[in-house]
């Protein structure tokens, strides 16, 4: 999907190894803050919200949250199912 979005074969290498350094600062802290949830939602930071907030709204910031929440419920429940992705 990110392939479709525009991400480049540089980008998504990046995100497979986690090298997050690559990216503008606004990007960055939109997946710093993804991950975090992704690994440990009970430990987002003040350090990381003021990163945020220094790049988007509250209310983008509710949006990013929101998408990386619907995509780790999707990922859980696929895996819990053994689904196959499709193309």
């Amino acid at each position: 999907m990110a392939r479709r979005f525009g991400a480049s074969e540089d980008e998504l290498r990046c995100l497979a190894t986690g090298d997050l350094a690559r990216f503008p600062p606004r990007e960055r802290a939109a997946l710093e803050f993804a991950e975090k949830l992704t690994l440990d939602s009970n430990c987002v930071g003040d350090a990381l919200f003021s990163e945020l907030r220094r790049h988007f709204d509250e209310g983008e910031i509710v949006e990013i949250a929101a998408v990386a929440g619907i995509f780790n419920y999707f990922n859980r429940f696929n895996n819990a199912l053994q689904m196959e992705p499709t193309r």
